[in-house]
């Protein structure tokens, strides 16, 4: 294959992954709605969750001109969490993030061991558009969209961010945003060692 034929199919592959991506959501949502997700905890590495969803994603944000590293803080604990379904969060907390940076931007996704507790801190901080003190207080409801366009021009449904928040909160952990308009934005969470009982 040329050149042109290469990139061309790797468009139409990330396509392809990104629309299977949303079918999921759609999924994961009407589980969600009717309380029948479950996860399937299991003692995993955060930093390599991490450096999985970096690698996958790094080529997307390589074609927008945006840096994609990682930031792993020393002596990261291990997790009783569900392999895919952190992979998910971060699928959608680095997505978005990609979304809303204008190309020269850069993203971080960073881990460390959580201040005054056994749980570890992941937050997924971008030089992106940023948003408003409304717009934060609204961002994990469902179907809620900032009405601002992404850097991209990459309209999203609006789901994402309330799956993100129910798995997180699945694992007995917490998500919040940290943002100013026009200073970029910060998505955190974190995962306790051990996810509480269901």
């Amino acid at each position: 294959l040329n050149e042109q034929l290469t990139q061309l199919l790797s468009i139409a592959d990330r396509n392809l992954k990104r629309l299977t991506l949303l079918i999921n959501d759609l999924l994961d949502l009407s589980k969600l709605e009717a309380g029948k997700m479950v996860i399937s905890p299991g003692k995993v590495s955060v930093e390599k969750i991490i450096t999985e969803a970096v690698a996958a994603l790094k080529t997307w944000a390589e074609t927008r001109n945006i840096s994609l590293s990682a930031d792993i803080g020393p002596a990261l604990p291990e997790v009783n969490a569900d392999h895919d379904r952190v992979i998910q969060v971060l699928n959608n907390l680095i997505g978005n993030a990609i979304k809303f940076t204008p190309p020269g931007g850069s993203i971080t996704v960073r881990a460390s061991a959580a201040v005054g507790s056994s749980s570890v801190e992941v937050g997924v901080k971008d030089t992106g558009i940023g948003m408003t003190k409304e717009n934060c207080a609204k961002i994990f409801d469902k179907f809620y969209q900032t009405g601002d366009k992404g850097a991209n021009d990459v309209s999203g449904t609006g789901i994402g961010l309330s799956i993100a928040k129910e798995i997180v909160e699945l694992h007995g952990g917490k998500i919040w945003v940290e943002s100013e308009k026009g200073k970029g934005t910060e998505f955190i969470f974190t995962l306790p060692e051990n996810p509480p009982a269901r």
